[in-house]
């Protein structure tokens, strides 16, 4: 939430991968045995021939395995024997965009243009680079050009169609999909991307229209009836939600997350009971699944089982001690008990584990609106703050959170301190603006009027931001007379 440009670059990585990962060929025992014979000579320091289809397996595995150290050294060998062939080149790219060295993977792109005839494989080793840079203008142009290259590979024609959907180009996007799943039914595996896009975008009623357009084609795809689910589920159509989870299940019944996504259905309509029952399904495929374990915990604090949440909610902290909800969910329990100092020190206990989960500070704001509790929070938002370099998106954060949920005292006396107390090089530039916003939300208006007149004479432009933060802030009228007033 404080790097988004960075997470946003890691999301369309995720999607580079799995684009990647289902035109990997599947190992056989012969082909591993060949990458282990690679790593024993190299590690004897011994020269061994291999052909190219040999280059391909051993490199393809080691990408797989992300074991870089001797997906360099295969590389070097492949390009330096095979150096007229651009696969083991464009297998290059792909290790740099794989260790985030992109730059040099958009330069050895542009040498391979320069020195090779373009193949499929380049343009959409193109694409997949220029979404990763966010630079995606020519994307659909360098995929009609791979399609005139290969117009029957599936491949270029589900990454086509996900481009097509970016531009919400929905019908186009359906006809490529589908011939893709119509030449190759493993890409279904590969349809999260898109429901990622339906989420992300909020295109919910496209999505529906989508997927039902897939299961009809696709009748005997589990991902299309998981996809539809999915679209249910973001139109709060519970029950149709679960019965195209059911649907998925009798094409394939060991997709856990369906188990678990009709749990959710059914605790979003408050029939807790059934959502255990499908949470614990869920994790009887998966053991190692810890949200379903929080999520029936989750169920017997609605019924009032505390006992029951508390052994669900020590569970799930067995396999991940450090789930949020799951410690804030124990929190609950013993503030319900009215113990209120176990909970706070139950929470640092974790905190201090994982100064850096801004997530976890902010689920824990709740325990701490008491006047008593300053201090206390003051050390864990200090913990916090070490681990940042930059304060303006913590702090604007920080803002929005205790305005929404009402935590205006404890809001007001955060800001005051650390408007005060940072140094200039750190102080975000509208930190007067959140302590002037505290000031006349929590009925300090004599306060907050100078604090609001050196924000506007210093950062006027940047008051818009600020009336954003409360309509309260919009709809008073001081405040927009001192706007007026300052209008430079």
């Amino acid at each position: 939430m404080f790097i988004r440009n960075q997470l946003a670059k890691i999301q369309v990585f995720f999607v580079y991968l799995q684009f990647n990962f289902i035109v990997m060929k599947e190992f056989e025992e012969n082909d591993n045995q060949l990458v282990k014979e690679f790593k024993t000579a190299v590690d004897a320091n011994i020269e061994r021939y291999y052909d190219s289809q040999e280059y391909e397996i051993i490199i393809e595995e080691l990408i797989s395995e992300f074991d870089f150290e001797y997906l360099d050294i295969a590389l070097q060998k492949a390009i330096e024997l095979y150096p007229m062939q651009s696969p083991f080149r464009l297998y290059k790219v792909k290790s740099h965009i794989l260790k985030f060295e992109l730059d040099l993977a958009e330069e050895e792109l542009n040498r391979i243009e320069h020195d090779f005839e373009p193949t499929p494989e380049f343009y959409m080793e193109k694409v997949y680079l220029s979404n990763i840079l966010n630079k995606h203008e020519e994307n659909i142009n360098w995929l009609k050009k791979a399609l005139d290259l290969a117009p029957n590979e599936p491949d270029i024609h589900f990454l086509l169609g996900f481009e097509l959907l970016k531009r919400k180009q929905l019908e186009e996007s359906l006809e490529h999909v589908i011939f893709a799943l119509q030449n190759d039914i493993s890409f279904e595996e590969q349809l999260s991307i898109y429901s990622f896009l339906f989420e992300e975008e909020k295109w919910y009623d496209e999505a529906l229209h989508f997927y039902t357009t897939l299961t009809e084609e696709f009748p005997f795809a589990g991902a299309t009836w998981f996809g539809l689910g999915l679209s249910y589920s973001w139109l709060d159509r519970f029950e149709d939600s679960i019965e195209a989870y059911k649907l998925a299940l009798t094409c394939d019944n060991e997709i856990g997350t369906a188990y678990f996504n009709i749990g959710n259905a059914y605790f979003e309509m408050k029939h807790f009971e059934n959502a255990i029952e499908y949470y614990e399904l869920a994790h009887d495929i998966d053991h190692a699944d810890f949200h379903s374990l929080s999520n029936i915990a989750d169920c017997y604090m609605m019924l009032k089982e505390e006992d029951k949440a508390l052994d669900y909610y020590r569970k799930t902290l067995d396999i991940n001690p450090n789930h949020n909800e799951a410690i804030i969910g124990i929190a609950n329990v013993l503030k319900k008990r009215d113990q209120d100092d176990e909970a706070i020190l139950f929470i640092e206990k974790a905190f201090a584990n994982t100064p850096q989960d801004m997530d976890l500070l902010f689920m824990a704001l709740s325990f701490y609106a008491d006047d008593n509790q300053t201090e206390a929070l003051l050390r864990l938002i200090d913990l916090t703050l070490k681990q940042l370099e930059d304060y303006d998106e913590f702090f604007k954060y920080f803002t929005n959170f205790c305005v929404a949920n009402e935590f205006l005292e404890t809001g007001f006396y955060m800001i005051q301190f650390y408007a005060h107390e940072l140094d200039v090089a750190k102080r975000p530039a509208m930190m007067d603006y959140y302590y002037a916003a505290f000031s006349y939300l929590t009925d300090r208006e004599e306060f907050g009027r100078p604090i609001l007149e050196d924000a506007l004479t210093i950062a006027y432009d940047q008051h818009d931001e600020f009336l954003a933060i409360s309509s309260l802030l919009e709809d008073n009228e001081e405040i927009q007379h001192l706007i007026q007033q300052y209008h430079p």
